[in-house]
């Protein structure tokens, strides 16, 4: 295969695979000719045949240039649409009943085909080919011999199973033979070739194919007279068209219907269908359809006693036919002819078309007609007083009807032969003739009662599955009303769990913004304004209970308590005093005081680092705790640490350094852990700050001040509601050891009259 083949096979494999529905074509020219097929099957011949002749075919060197299936340039067809056309053209040929012209363009189609190599296009000629075989010559062993050769190649060729679209091909080879096979009376096999055909059906899901699917299984089930199958399946049909809004498929189902209900004897129903197809046939000028449109509303009118209507519509018909040129058909109407003016008493004209009929039917080598021709001229001597002559004809007749095996035919022409033998006063003969025709009648009857049993068992099946449908849809309705009831129940927990889940996020907002607040309030109320540093104003004793209580219950000895387990805890107090944050408002100013005493605090913070703690107690006053593991150690290297922490920070800004330092210890007496408390313990580092405040003023620089008991200091010493005073009996009994930076000698004695003067 050459490389531009390959290429135009795969590009239309390609294009085939994304549509099952139907044929495509990618030429509006032919697109409207597909359309106008069923309505007008003469102008789609003419769109195509204009198509062909005014376009060029492409040449391969153009192929590079065109796509397989798409044509830019309007001036010339690309093999596949000429295929299309060609295949159209077919078509319409065989709806107008010119098989000759039909097989000759399928076969021009088909070698194109072959030619490009495209395998799917081949497959779909051939089909055509059978269908025209069938449909126009009748010659079922080709159409059979042509569609096994398409299912062989399918078969064969894996290209072709890749492609979805070949699908279509199997469905329609199915249809064809189950059509084929219903003709021929086989029944059982034709169904089986039916049920077949729907699983592809399936998955084609084009609308139209299922309408005709309906149609066709319709039409097979009425021609074996099985006919409330064939009503159910024709209504299916007809009611899908009308959905649809296709007028040429509801034409045909309502020309089904038509038949059906004639069968039945259902005329004015059989008469409304079959109008309603034939005006449709006559707007679209459809002449075969509508010969035989006619002569089943003839028939209608026959059946009815209306003889002259019925005259009207066969003469309508008979003209249809002879321009097809259809011998049969236009035989069979001469015989219906003459069948009325014989009920007219028209001889002469009933002899007349009997004549016609008979040529024809020799020249088409009818035997059906023939012998129903025989069994007519039977009828018509005998009405003519010609009884031997009738005699000799209807045996005839029966003969030729026996030979073919037509039960209706026989019934006739026993009943009419039986009449014949009683006018000639033969009762034996007449005898005889009416017991095989009531044995003809009985055989009928058993056919009868059989297809009635296989209807009733379809019945059977049909009501069974209504059932099983009932059932299900009754399970689904249980199943859909308890999921109804979950959908609500959950519907439900989930309202529940978002309407709490919403509570909670608003909780949870509502108390970080509270917990936040909570937490400014804290800040602000734990340090000093200005500073930043942690203070002690929690241990002001005149606070209200409840803030004493929040106090104790925020921060034990870390933040707001200097003690928290006496009996463990070893502790260093230094309670300094820096006398220049007194004047640094008064000599720099608010703001410039503001950030430096801001910027301080921030200072002490970097510098202090747990375990030790500080707080800013006053204005200028701070306190400083650190564990003090060795209450030997000396108390200067506390002092010195505090002084360079000073120095640091006021010795760069060239700004008073000095400090006062008041120093105690805890357990300030070592035998009695509990028996001096931290307000007390605050008392004797504020008598020791002050006696340092004092030495700064003599000596005009740093100083500091350590108190201490002695290791053999009673606890009854210092139990006293005054603890300035207890302090100060101790130093004049020696019981408190006073240790400080300058020599010069502390006097408490002033300490300690102000001290009364308080009291």
């Amino acid at each position: 295969m050459s490389l531009r083949r390959w290429l135009a096979s795969v590009l239309f494999f390609l294009a085939a695979s994304f549509n099952v529905n139907a044929k495509i074509y990618t030429t509006p020219i032919l697109a409207d000719a597909n359309e106008l097929l069923q309505t007008s099957p003469e102008q789609s011949l003419e769109i195509t045949t204009s198509y062909l002749e005014q376009r060029r075919m492409s040449s391969p060197k153009e192929l590079s240039r065109v796509h397989v299936n798409d044509e830019t340039d309007h001036t010339i067809r690309t093999p596949l649409n000429t295929i299309n056309a060609l295949q159209l053209k077919a078509r319409a040929y065989s709806l107008l009943n010119q098989p000759e012209e039909a097989l000759q363009t399928v076969q021009q189609a088909e070698q194109l085909a072959i030619k490009n190599e495209l395998s799917f296009t081949i497959l779909e000629s051939r089909l055509i080919h059978a269908h025209i075989y069938w449909e126009n010559l009748k010659n079922s062993a080709v159409a059979l011999n042509m569609l096994d050769q398409v299912d062989q190649e399918i078969e064969q060729s894996e290209v072709l199973k890749l492609t979805k679209q070949i699908k279509t091909l199997q469905y329609k080879s199915l249809m064809q033979r189950a059509v084929i096979e219903s003709n021929q009376n086989n029944e059982h096999k034709a169904e089986k070739l039916f049920t077949r055909a729907k699983r592809y059906l399936i998955n084609l899901d084009d609308n139209s194919e299922l309408i005709n699917y309906q149609l066709t299984i319709g039409h097979h089930y009425l021609q074996h007279r099985h006919f409330d199958l064939a009503l159910d399946r024709l209504l299916s049909g007809y009611w899908l068209a009308v959905e649809q809004e296709n007028n040429a498929l509801t034409a045909i189902a309502n020309y089904e219907l038509a038949s059906l209900f004639e069968q039945r004897k259902v005329f004015d129903k059989a008469l409304e269908h079959a109008t309603q197809a034939g005006e449709f046939f006559e707007h679209f000028n459809r002449t075969m359809p509508l010969a035989k449109t006619l002569a089943l509303i003839a028939s209608i009118y026959e059946q009815q006693g209306r003889y002259n209507l019925a005259l009207v519509h066969y003469f309508n018909a008979l003209d249809q036919e002879t321009q097809l040129k259809h011998d049969i058909r236009s035989a069979q109407l001469r015989l219906s002819i003459a069948r009325i003016y014989l009920q007219l008493y028209n001889y002469p004209k009933t002899e007349q078309y009997l004549q016609h009929t008979r040529e024809l039917a020799k020249q088409s080598g009818n035997e059906s007609i023939q012998a129903e021709a025989l069994i007519l001229q039977g009828k018509l001597e005998l009405a003519e007083g010609q009884a031997d002559k009738a005699i000799s004809t209807l045996q005839s007749g029966l003969i030729a009807a026996s030979r073919l095996g037509d039960l209706e035919l026989q019934l006739i022409g026993e009943s009419v032969l039986s009449n014949a033998f009683e006018n000639q006063s033969d009762y034996y003969n007449a005898l005889l003739s009416q017991r095989r025709y009531e044995q003809l009648f009985s055989s009928k009857q058993e056919d009868q009662i059989k297809s009635n049993v296989e209807v009733f068992k379809q019945q059977q099946r049909m009501l069974e599955r209504s059932l099983q449908l009932e059932e299900m849809e009754r399970q689904q309705f249980e199943s859909d009303k308890a999921l109804y009831t979950q959908q609500k129940v959950t519907i439900f927990l989930l309202s529940v769990i978002l309407i709490t889940l919403i509570v909670l996020i608003r909780r949870h907002r509502v108390a970080k913004q509270l917990q936040a607040r909570l937490l400014r309030l804290r800040t602000e109320f734990y340090t000093h304004p200005r500073s930043g540093l942690r203070n002690l104003r929690m241990l002001n004793a005149r606070l209200p209970n409840s803030l004493q209580q929040s106090s104790a219950n925020f921060e034990q000895w870390h933040m707001g308590e200097m003690i928290n387990e006496p009996l463990s805890d070893r502790l260093r107090f230094a309670l300094f005093e820096i006398p220049f944050l007194k004047h640094i408002y008064l000599k720099h100013g608010y703001q410039p005081g503001l950030e430096l005493e801001r910027q301080f605090g921030e200072y002490l913070k970097e510098q202090v680092c747990e375990p030790a703690r500080l707080y800013h107690f006053s204005d200028n006053m701070f306190l400083y705790i650190e564990p003090n593991s060795r209450l030997d150690t000396d108390p200067h290297q506390v002092a010195d640490s505090i002084q360079q922490l000073i120095d640091n920070f006021f010795g760069k800004r060239n700004l008073d350094n000095r400090v006062r330092i008041g120093l105690a210890e805890y357990p300030f007496l070592p035998r009695a852990y509990t028996a001096i408390n931290d307000h007390e313990l605050l008392d004797i580092l504020l008598m020791a700050a002050n006696a340092a405040r004092q030495l700064s003023k003599k000596e005009n620089c740093s100083q500091w001040v350590h108190l201490s008991a002695i290791d053999a200091a009673p606890a009854a010493s210092f139990a006293s509601d005054n603890i300035r005073k207890a302090c100060l009996q101790g130093i004049d009994n020696g019981l408190v050891k006073v240790q400080s930076s300058s020599s010069i000698e502390i006097i408490w004695n002033n300490d300690h009259d102000s001290d009364k003067k308080l009291i």
